[in-house]
């Protein structure tokens, strides 16, 4: 597996982690009175989450460097840039389209913060979404 690879494994699974645990928290907080979606306390967690993307990344990021041998480690070749930039495109896509998407909360009444949060998930979304087709591309030998 290439470095590449791996490192598309590990935004995979870092980002399913750390902002899985942050929106399980704040969507599962809805109905709970001490606990509002998009409040002050939500500012916290994502800070919380945000470190901890940041520590697996590098973490796993520098093991993934060490047992990869050097010939993986080389410059991107053709079929990587190619992966690279078909993934980001799609990712972008679903980024567009989340984002046109986000008068519906917003005719709900969600306001501040909480549109922020539902950006945000957008952005996640739009990051899960270049990691596995990055992955299935590495696989499929695209």
């Amino acid at each position: 597996m290439s470095f590449r690879e791996k490192s598309a494994w590990i935004t995979l699974v870092s980002v399913l982690i750390c902002f899985g645990a942050y929106f399980t928290e704040l969507f599962s907080g809805l109905g709970n009175s001490n606990h509002h979606f998009g409040g002050l306390g939500s500012v916290h967690l994502l800070l919380l989450a945000t470190a901890a993307l940041v520590a697996l990344q590098v973490t796993l990021g520098l093991i993934a460097a060490w047992t990869t041998p050097k010939d993986g480690r080389g410059p991107a070749d053709e079929r990587e840039r190619q992966i690279q930039w078909r993934s980001h495109t799609l990712g972008y896509h679903v980024l567009m389209v989340l984002a046109l998407f986000l008068f519906v909360p917003a005719f709900f009444g969600h306001r501040g913060v909480e549109m922020a949060n539902f950006a945000l998930l957008a952005v996640v979304i739009a990051a899960l979404t270049v990691a596995v087709a990055q992955i299935v591309m590495f696989r499929r030998g695209v």
